[in-house]
C-alpha cells in the first residue's frame, strides 16, 4: 500500500460537498461562538477533503462560513 500524501490546495467553499455521514450538530450558541471565532481568527484549522471535494473534517466551519456569506470565497483545504 502506498503512503498517503497530503497537499494543500485552494477551493471555493461552495464547491465542497458535505459528507452525509457526519453525525455532529451544533447548538445556536455554538454557531454564534464559531461565527465570532471565524470573524476574529479566520480558519485556524483548515478543512480536510477527499479527491472528490467531499468533506472529511471541518463541516461546522464550512457551514458557518456559508452562514457568513463566504461561500464564494476560496479557502485552503488539505
Amino acid at each position: 500500500m502506498s503512503k498517503l500524501q497530503w497537499r494543500t490546495e485552494k477551493r471555493r467553499v461552495m464547491e465542497l460537498i458535505p459528507n452525509d455521514q457526519n453525525p455532529r450538530t451544533m447548538s445556536p450558541k455554538q454557531i454564534e461562538d464559531l461565527k465570532r471565532s471565524l470573524k476574529k481568527f479566520n480558519l485556524v484549522e483548515i478543512p480536510v477533503v477527499d479527491l472528490d471535494n467531499r468533506v472529511l473534517a471541518g463541516h461546522q466551519r464550512l457551514m458557518v462560513l456559508k452562514l457568513l456569506g463566504r461561500e464564494k470565497e476560496k479557502i485552503e483545504v488539505r
